[in-house]
């Protein structure tokens, strides 16, 4: 059921969806997520959704301390607070992640144009 609800929602375009599961992932572990997102969507395992998937949940943990463990690691050793990473280190994090999407995306383009 959310599986449609998200497809709905996004239009059916997987990076739309890659994205919002990235996004989620910088609050809830990624792992979970990968493996909720596999038994919500009938895409076969090779589909261009789970590269997506895969690169917009592990760049996009990192957009807050807490959705990665180097951030959390980062806190943990060095002292930096959670607002601190949010003011220093997301923003990089979310440039990071947008500029991953787009080159998947643009590799997809010139794949596909030039096969």
């Amino acid at each position: 059921r959310y599986a449609r609800f998200m497809q709905t929602v996004t239009g059916g375009n997987a990076t739309t969806l890659a994205a919002l599961l990235g996004v989620s992932s910088a609050v809830v572990d990624n792992v979970p997520l990968v493996q909720a997102s596999i038994e919500m969507f009938d895409e076969p395992m090779d589909a261009p959704l789970w590269q997506l998937v895969a690169l917009a949940a592990g760049t996009g943990g990192s957009m807050l301390a807490v959705g990665s463990v180097a951030g959390v690691t980062l806190m943990g050793l060095e002292g930096v607070g959670f607002l601190w990473y949010t003011k220093n280190i997301s923003p990089w994090a979310l440039l990071g992640f947008a500029l991953a999407l787009g080159t998947y995306q643009l590799q997809r383009m010139v794949m596909v144009d030039g096969n």
